[in-house]
């Protein structure tokens, strides 16, 4: 009797302990299924815009999400200031994200060595559904550091009621100042490369074998100069400035993001006009496209891992690239498999064309320019204020340029 009581005793806790397994193991799993992307919200950002985005990256985590439903994607939008102090905290408790979306001006060198993000691992099939050059520009000493998700066009911005035709060239911005017609331009980072290429200046080299642009700096600096002392022309360093200021009527014309159209439309309506930048005397204008990004965490479990580079396919589908250009139609898709009717969309048609005129900075250029983009815009200001003179100023301006790193040989 006592023998058969300590077998019934034992058998029961036997099932309990075998029960609670279960369900810790149960527990594990669904930990592990869940992923958590945080998404970076700029905010100088077009306000519509932004709206907009958020509303399709919830779309597109409930798409997957029904595809997938042993899958639980935690989606958070946070605004830049608070991104890093996210990150910090989340990381020093071993709950890092698993997926970030991030505005290009981030520098995910700094977020490598911090151990925030890890390298993404792609087979060359799953490198099919991106432009070979949008990989490239993220890929660091052979390691793939960020994959792109869109691409946001610098164009030119302008009120046609005020302004029928938009300038062509640098000399006709000049001309249409002098004319009482209100331009706005931008010399902080976004801008300096729109303004330089015309010149003939690579503010971001692709090799080693760079040549001298001496004369070019020269030349764009002596521009700049002249251009701020026409009394209807105005320099600013932030990009908000410039919409807002397009968007109230104080400029006619400003160079701008395709990022700005929902704001500017609903602004001057029927009157927003859209067009590539003007050429330069050496050239079109070749000005940074924007490329919002995704990383991957560092703290990701295997099964996290996999989840999460199931979802970056997925968002980078051909369907969904589509549906997002057409949806949004202010970007354009890095799926290189797409064709968009673009003759249907004529702002997608615009964007575009200045898409083709615009360079790529790699993760290196942009580390560089980061830490140094407070002494390039000193100086342009001290020409423009007229501190010092164009000749002065360019020697400085060379050197800075002879520091930035080339976009290094891939593997």
């Amino acid at each position: 009797m006592g023998n058969r009581l300590l077998a019934a005793i034992l058998l029961l806790l036997g099932g309990l302990l075998s029960a609670c397994g279960v369900q810790r193991t149960n527990e594990i799993e669904t930990l592990s299924s869940t992923i958590t992307v945080l998404a970076e919200l700029s905010p100088k950002a077009d306000p519509i815009e932004q709206r907009r985005w958020k509303a399709l990256l919830q779309t597109r985590v409930n798409e997957f999400k029904r595809l997938h439903p042993q899958a639980h994607v935690k989606l958070r939008l946070l605004p830049s200031e608070r991104l890093d102090q996210e990150i910090q905290f989340r990381s020093r408790r071993g709950l890092g994200p698993d997926l970030l979306l991030v505005d290009n001006t981030r520098d995910l060198l700094d977020w490598q060595a911090k151990g925030y993000i890890a390298p993404i691992d792609l087979s060359a099939q799953e490198q099919r559904s991106f432009r070979p050059s949008y990989l490239q520009h993220l890929r660091y000493r052979g390691q793939q550091l960020g994959v792109p998700l869109a691409v946001i066009a610098p164009l030119a911005c302008f009120d046609r009621k005020r302004m029928p035709q938009p300038p062509q060239t640098f000399s006709d911005l000049i001309f249409l100042g002098q004319k009482g017609h209100s331009i706005g331009l931008n010399y902080g980072v976004s801008g300096l490369d729109e303004l330089m290429s015309g010149f003939n200046v690579t503010l971001f080299p692709q090799s080693n074998s760079r040549s001298s642009h001496e004369k070019g700096v020269l030349r764009a600096l002596q521009w700049m100069r002249e251009a701020n002392l026409q009394p209807h022309i105005s320099f600013v360093a932030d990009d908000e400035e410039l919409r807002r200021g397009l968007e109230h009527g104080r400029f006619e014309w400003v160079p701008c993001s395709s990022g700005w159209l929902p704001t500017l439309r609903q602004a001057l309506g029927p009157n927003l006009g859209i067009a590539v930048l003007p050429a330069g005397p050496a050239g079109p204008s070749r000005p940074l496209a924007r490329i919002p990004t995704w990383a991957f965490g560092a703290q990701s479990s295997p099964t996290q891992r996999q989840l999460t580079k199931q979802f970056l396919m997925f968002a980078s589908n051909i369907v969904n690239q589509r549906n997002m250009a057409l949806e949004l139609g202010t970007v354009l898709p890095v799926n290189p498999a797409i064709a968009l009717p673009l003759k249907a969309y004529p702002d997608l048609e615009i964007i575009d064309q200045a898409a083709q005129n615009s360079e790529l900075v790699t993760l290196e250029q942009k580390h560089f320019l980061l830490g140094n983009s407070d002494r390039a815009v000193y100086l342009i200001d001290q020409v423009i204020t007229g501190v010092l003179s164009p000749a002065a100023a360019a020697p400085q301006f060379q050197t800075l340029l002879n520091a930035m790193p080339a976009m290094e040989s891939q593997p």
